[in-house]
């Protein structure tokens, strides 16, 4: 039996990990378009005025779901169906995406710092059409998580922005990684704040694609 194919549109190691878990159960195979290709999705991330956090990730993941898609299609000759997601930090209704600067590291740690906030994440699956292979039907859901931090020293934060670590994540943290030490709780999915809610995934996933 033919595994049906999954583009992943992302460049992120974290969304992988976790997929390759997820498409291993539904025997699924993955495949990672040309990252070339998604260079221009980053224009897409521009925050809008007005914007809440809820309707910024949800409106990045389904731009970038339909723009990945149609590119792969373009470069393969077929539609396949393309797996994106989009994840923020929301503290107080303020968009926080990834820092670009140490100081950029040290504002966005010292105001989570003692301090909840929350991580969305919204995936969408493009699917072809059945009778039209170039055109996708586009499946959506968007995951909420409550993270609270212990108070947070500020030796601690600088030396933090010093590492690389803070860079390629929204909120500058990892649940994974070395701030994990001051998170006192989280309610909701802890994979969602990795990037990809596990079982959100697997079922938006069954349902469309098998």
């Amino acid at each position: 039996m033919n595994k049906k194919v999954l583009y992943l549109a992302s460049k992120s190691p974290r969304r992988k990990l976790i997929l390759k878990q997820i498409c291993k159960e539904l025997n699924l195979t993955i495949r990672y378009p040309n990252l070339g290709l998604l260079k221009n999705a980053e224009q897409l991330e521009r925050i809008r005025s007005n914007e809440t956090p809820y309707e910024y990730v949800k409106r990045v993941a389904l731009a970038k779901a339909k723009y990945s898609a149609k590119l792969i299609s373009q470069e393969e000759g077929i539609g396949y169906p393309v797996l994106t997601g989009d994840t923020i930090v929301s503290s107080e209704n303020r968009i926080i995406l990834k820092p670009s600067s140490k100081n950029d590291v040290i504002e966005t740690i010292s105001a989570l710092s003692n301090n909840k906030h929350k991580v969305i994440t919204s995936i969408v699956l493009a699917a072809p059409k059945k009778k039209a292979h170039t055109s996708f039907n586009y499946k959506q859901s968007t995951t909420t998580t409550v993270v609270w931090f212990s108070k947070i020293p500020k030796y601690w934060i600088a030396d933090y922005s010093e590492t690389t670590e803070p860079f390629d994540k929204s909120g500058g943290y990892g649940i994974q990684g070395k701030i994990a030490i001051f998170i006192k709780k989280i309610s909701g999915s802890h994979s969602s704040v990795m990037g990809l809610p596990i079982h959100e995934t697997y079922s938006l996933l069954k349902k469309n694609l098998l």
